[in-house]
């Protein structure tokens, strides 16, 4: 899977914020904490009404260093919806959100409905802004 750089960054931002409340697997809230902070550093107004602070103090924190942790069986999915709908081009922060909304019962939607946001407005907006994929030249 080829990812943009700030879907990258945030699968890295999850990554860390998973460590960082001793989860032992990143999940869908964790994706979607990262791709909050990520959306805050570049100023995207789509997840603006989704407070990354707010979102980490709905996680639970668990003690002790757990090493680096797996994507959870929901969220490893969620990157496999976003791969197929990057359709071979790189997977953006939109594919990943979109992707992370399709799961009505996921943590991140959880974490959405208690922070007030509503997710199915969220994921239309999402999947408005996916970019489309560049389509392949063949010669012959």
């Amino acid at each position: 899977m080829r990812l943009t750089s700030r879907s990258s960054r945030s699968l890295d931002l999850a990554r860390l914020e998973a460590l960082g409340l001793g989860a032992v697997e990143i999940g869908t809230a964790h994706l979607l904490l990262g791709l909050a902070r990520e959306g805050r550093e570049n100023g995207d107004p789509l997840l603006a009404d989704v407070d990354p602070d707010r979102v980490r103090g709905l996680l639970p924190m668990r003690g002790g260093d757990v090493g680096s942790p797996p994507l959870s069986p929901c969220a490893a999915a969620s990157l496999a919806v976003a791969a197929r709908h990057a359709a071979g081009g790189r997977v953006d922060v939109t594919h990943l959100l979109a992707a992370v909304l399709t799961y009505p019962s996921s943590t991140a939607i959880g974490v959405l409905e208690r922070l007030g946001v509503d997710a199915g407005h969220l994921w239309v907006r999402a999947t408005a802004a996916v970019p489309e994929p560049t389509p392949l030249l063949v010669r012959r």
